[in-house]
Parts: structure tokens; sequence; C-alpha cells
């Protein structure tokens, strides 16, 4: 029988992961239409990230886009456009930079390690993420994709690599729990 996600998660509390480990960072680098900016929103609103920042213009003519499609998330989350292309001056101190991207030194996303104090980089629709924001980053992963479409949308490719990144800071604290409890 069908209920309300806020029903399902009531108990359980999985927001408590924060009273861990610090909030991700998104950062969606020249993303070009309104449907994936809102949904970049809802997305980080959803892993509980402190903010997203979207790198290059807001789209003026499309802002109602993206606020329809972001829904409630809008207003749940801090989210903004910039201009700014140095990412240490967007990115908190003492985060470490994730690009989503296929590039020569990407890692599996499933055979690496990601850090718990990250930000997160997404690439534009059509061509990733620029070189110059590309080379600003610790570590470049990618999403193995079997299928005969090798790319992802924006939005479902951050999607799947912020659940892993919550899936291995899970399994990092229930780990780190049983070993100081011996």
């Amino acid at each position: 029988m069908y209920i309300k996600s806020n029903t399902l998660f009531k108990d359980s509390c999985p927001e408590s992961i924060f009273d861990r480990i610090k909030r991700p960072f998104i950062i969606a680098d020249h993303l070009l239409t309104p449907d994936n900016m809102g949904s970049m929103i809802r997305l980080s609103d959803n892993i509980g990230a402190s903010e997203i920042c979207f790198l290059g213009t807001c789209p003026t003519n499309h802002i109602s886009r993206v606020r329809k499609t972001a829904a409630s998330s809008k207003d749940n989350i801090r989210w903004y456009f910039t201009e700014e292309n140095d990412l240490k001056k967007i990115i908190p101190d003492g985060k470490k930079i994730v690009a989503i991207e296929t590039a020569d030194n990407a890692q599996n996303l499933y055979e690496c390690e990601l850090p718990e104090d990250v930000a997160f980089v997404a690439g534009n629709e059509s061509h990733g993420i620029r070189e110059e924001i590309l080379e600003q980053c610790d570590m470049v992963v990618y999403i193995p994709v079997p299928g005969p479409t090798r790319s992802l949308n924006v939005s479902h490719a951050t999607a799947v690599v912020l659940f892993e990144w919550q899936r291995q800071m899970l399994t990092k604290l229930k780990d780190d729990i049983l070993n100081t409890t011996k």
C-alpha cells in the first residue's frame, strides 16, 4: 500500500547523517535548460546539500520554469547564479571538489572512495564541465553506463553520484560506530 514519503521517513530520520558529516555543496556548470536547473535544485534539497551554485548567468526569461520544476525545494535550499569561475572563491574551505564527468583521469564511481566533506560539480548538457573548471577539481568520477546510450541527463547523473556518496557515508558511519564500541 502506498504511503506518503514524509510518513515513511518520519521515524528513520535520514537527515541525521548530517549530525556527523558536513553537507555536500553542489555546482552546476553552465546548464542550458530550465527544467534541468529546477531538477538540480530539487535534487540538492533531496540530498540535504548546503546549497547549489549555478555557474553562468541567470535565465531571467525562464526563471519561472526553473522555480516550477524545483517545486517546494526552491524555498528549502539556497540556490544562486554566479559568473565567478574560481571555485575556491565559491566553495567553503576544506571541501574536496569532485567532478562528475567522463574524462581521461576519471575513476569509476563504484570503485573509488568519495570524500566526506565534498563539493560536486556537474556539467553542461552538451559539452560537460568546462576545462578551466575541471582543472580545479581534486577528483573526477564517471558512472559506468551499460546501455547503448552512454550519456546520462545531468540531474540523473548527479543523483546517481549523490546517493552513492550518501551510501558510502552511511557505511563509513556504521563502521566507525562499530569500531568505537569494540
